[in-house]
């Protein structure tokens, strides 16, 4: 039987959610355990081609060139032209760059354009376990090509009112999908970000984090949602250019992503038994 990566995208219609880390974290926990793992970079700001110590200025290809290959009356490249090995074992990177952002525009003129990206992965589907799709804080066409190429839907989200707005979003998004293509998405799975327990003082009172309080409600509507605490490590990993499996793996914020990538491995090998 071929191999056939799972395609898991991480999406939030609102920035700062912490979309990126846990992308690059999964990633990294993912290649410890030795999986073939690519991270296809699809935001022009390029937070994950950064977030692996990876400079999109210099870059000569770029995810970009793969995506123009697939739009009418464009040249471009196949996506293993693009392609690099990063300093991590098992992980590659389809790095972004600033021009991906125009390609917005010409994918809006361009047939079949919600299944660009989808046939963009099928050169590399059998050569890798696990394919994880970083998208841009937007609803726009990449993001659309995103949750149409997937396997798996991540929602990472921060402990805010803002968040479960953002989430009423991300279902509009999904439900407008299914209406255009009949694309249901079975699997998401939710991660609360910069999670911070309750005090003394809160636990004196009775009163619970805000924290707490969004898990609550999410719970309401999901059956699991994984727990990552708040930690300036975070910050860390940014500056070095690596995930946090390389950088602090044995930390309670490394833990916390060591455990949803194990998750996410497991499912993975059971569906493909």
């Amino acid at each position: 039987m071929q191999n056939k990566a799972e395609c898991i995208v991480f999406t939030n219609p609102k920035g700062g959610s912490g979309k990126t880390t846990s992308c690059l974290s999964i990633a990294g926990y993912l290649a410890k355990n030795e999986k073939r793992v690519l991270v296809v970079d699809f935001d022009p700001q390029a937070s994950a081609t950064s977030g692996l110590g990876i400079d999109s200025t210099s870059l000569h290809h770029s995810i970009y060139d793969a995506v123009l290959a697939h739009c009418d009356g464009y040249e471009g490249l196949s996506l293993p032209q693009v392609i690099l090995e990063t300093d991590i074992k098992n992980l590659h990177l389809a790095p972004s760059e600033l021009d991906l952002a125009a390609a917005e525009i010409l994918m809006q003129h361009t047939r079949k354009r919600t299944g660009i990206l989808k046939r963009i992965l099928e050169d590399v589907i059998p050569l890798y376990d696990h394919i994880l799709i970083d998208l841009p804080p937007s609803s726009g066409p990449l993001t659309i090509n995103g949750l149409f190429a997937s396997d798996r839907v991540v929602v990472p989200l921060e402990p805010s009112v803002f968040c479960l707005e953002a989430l009423e979003h991300q279902e509009v998004i999904f439900n407008d999908i299914k209406r255009m293509n009949g694309r249901t998405f079975l699997q998401i799975t939710i991660i609360l970000t910069r999670y911070v327990k309750q005090n003394l003082y809160m636990r004196f009172f009775n009163k619970y984090s805000p924290s707490q309080d969004v898990e609550a409600r999410l719970l309401e509507k999901f059956n699991t949602v994984y727990l990552v605490p708040d930690s300036t490590l975070i910050y860390g990993t940014q500056q070095r250019g690596v995930p946090i499996s390389h950088y602090a793996p044995e930390s309670k914020v490394g833990k916390a992503y060591e455990k949803i990538a194990e998750d996410i491995s497991i499912n993975n090998n059971q569906k493909n038994t």
